[in-house]
């Protein structure tokens, strides 16, 4: 790696020369423009996942029974489903602002949202409160988790196969929070010749 000094002891031929290695390098560095459309598209899911989400626990808060079998029913289901909603909020964000955070809570989303569909499930009395919680699950939250999972799994491998690229080509890391997520290329990197 070069120091400060090494740069100010090259002369402008070997500048020139390190501008132009320096460019072609990063021309082979994945963009966040090509990933825009399918960025914006996460971005609108996660948006309106979180947004259908208030009313529903405005709708908890209000219809939950007072007194259940179990203690505090209404403090743990309206509870969970605004951790839930925190959770969703800031996978949403992460992604809208190209955080690396978005792999933390798309992973904690999808884990949550698993155990959401769980539990309804396994909670419900009666015919109708099972079927309303299986159709919950099998059309919204387990898809949603699927996605979660899915898109978390495709950004830690692309940070992975970024971070090998740039060790393999004694390039300068990137901070983690810098690291392109969106539009990274789903093919692994090439070894590079020694």
């Amino acid at each position: 790696m070069l120091s400060d000094e090494d740069l100010r002891s090259l002369s402008r031929d070997e500048l020139d020369d390190l501008r132009r290695r320096l460019a072609h390098a990063a021309g082979d560095m994945p963009s966040l423009t090509s990933g825009n459309q399918r960025r914006r598209r996460f971005v609108v899911v996660m948006t309106v996942a979180t947004l259908g989400l208030i009313p529903w626990v405005i709708v908890l808060a209000v219809t939950l029974p007072k007194h259940y079998i179990a203690g505090h029913w209404t403090l743990t289901w309206v509870g969970f489903d605004l951790a839930l909603l925190t959770s969703l909020g800031l996978t949403a964000y992460s992604a809208w602002r190209r955080r690396q955070a978005v792999i933390g809570f798309a992973f904690l989303s999808a884990a949550m949202l698993t155990c959401d569909a769980w539990f309804d499930i396994t909670t419900s009395t009666g015919p109708v409160d099972v079927v309303t919680s299986m159709a919950s699950a099998a059309l919204v939250e387990l898809p949603l988790a699927a996605m979660l999972f899915a898109v978390a799994y495709q950004l830690v491998s692309a940070a992975t196969n970024h971070a090998h690229r740039l060790d393999r080509g004694n390039a300068t890391p990137q901070k983690s929070s810098k690291t392109p997520l969106f539009g990274v290329s789903e093919q692994p990197p090439s070894p590079t010749g020694s």
